[in-house]
């Protein structure tokens, strides 16, 4: 399998070594099983050489005792990898879906990440009640709601992990204004940014309004800058993610970063505003709260 698709190549040797993890083998006695080299097989979970083909992966997935149906789904995915497009595509799923899958593997490598959200608050940076109204939703069902809820919480330990990523969160200032849950949600939620800005690995950056037609850009996106690797950007979409490692779309992409960089507010001004806007909807908080009193006592 003569893969091109290098993030492709890396996930899939993660996805292999936890099959290899979970049959209790050390990459030196799997290596019996198949005639090949510890040193061999960890180059291969890392990523840092291509698998040479797919009965390879099969006779991987064989030895660790895989099922059926881990080795279809997994051989669906090495068939992405080995295209050299430059770009594949994560489907969505109720749960676990592939798109969520490759994200959380990509983000717990990178060494800096930039964000761009334009309609709501990233998804690293939101509250538990902000992110429970965004699911509360009639076509998720409870049980996978709390699972996505809990999905996203639980990325978020790597904003906090030793040694983490260097964050860049950029989005627009409607994101701030709309009204996810209540008032009581979104002050919560602004105020927790605030404490976000006080990390020295969390920047926030935020396009403003007066920025009319100059701070409209496309839809949400990453960015990651990994160590050892070449940049990848995930690209979110209603039927899955799309990741991308062509080099001439990268550079797009950094061309649009700098437009955002810009024409959004320095992190100062930036904080500032989400401070006004925290003071806002907790004044609207307590002017509801006394709407509601007064209404409760003429009925």
């Amino acid at each position: 399998m003569r893969a091109k698709n290098r993030a492709g190549v890396r996930e899939l040797g993660n996805l292999l070594k936890v099959h290899r993890e979970r049959a209790g083998y050390t990459l030196a006695q799997l290596g019996v099983r198949l005639g090949r080299s510890a040193a061999h097989l960890h180059r291969l979970e890392v990523g840092e050489r291509a698998w040479t083909s797919e009965t390879e992966v099969v006779h991987y997935l064989a030895s660790c005792g895989a099922s059926h149906q881990d080795v279809a789904a997994l051989m669906k995915f090495c068939k992405e990898v080995s295209d050299v497009r430059g770009y594949w595509l994560a489907p969505s799923a109720p749960w676990m879906c592939d798109s969520l899958r490759s994200l959380v593997f990509h983000e717990a490598r990178a060494n800096r990440l930039v964000n761009y959200q334009p309609e709501m608050i990233p998804g690293l940076l939101q509250t538990e009640p902000y992110i429970q109204a965004l699911f509360c939703r009639e076509d998720i069902p409870a049980d996978v709601r709390q699972e996505r809820v809990n999905a996203r919480l639980e990325r978020q330990k790597i904003l906090f992990r030793n040694r983490p990523a260097k964050f860049t969160f950029i989005m627009n200032e409607r994101a701030l204004r709309m009204e996810v849950g209540d008032y009581k949600v979104m002050a919560e939620q602004l105020l927790a940014m605030l404490f976000f800005t006080d990390q020295w690995n969390i920047s926030i950056r935020i396009v403003p309004a007066a920025a009319r037609h100059r701070g409209v850009f496309d839809g949400p996106f990453s960015y990651y800058d990994f160590e050892r690797s070449q940049p990848l950007v995930y690209v979110q979409g209603v039927f899955g993610g799309l990741f991308i490692e062509d080099p001439d779309c990268l550079e797009s992409q950094r061309a649009l970063l700098r437009q955002m960089v810009n024409v959004a507010l320095d992190e100062e001004e930036s904080r500032l505003l989400i401070a006004t806007l925290a003071d806002e909807f907790d004044r609207a908080e307590g002017t509801w709260d006394d709407t509601w009193r007064v209404a409760q006592e003429q009925l």
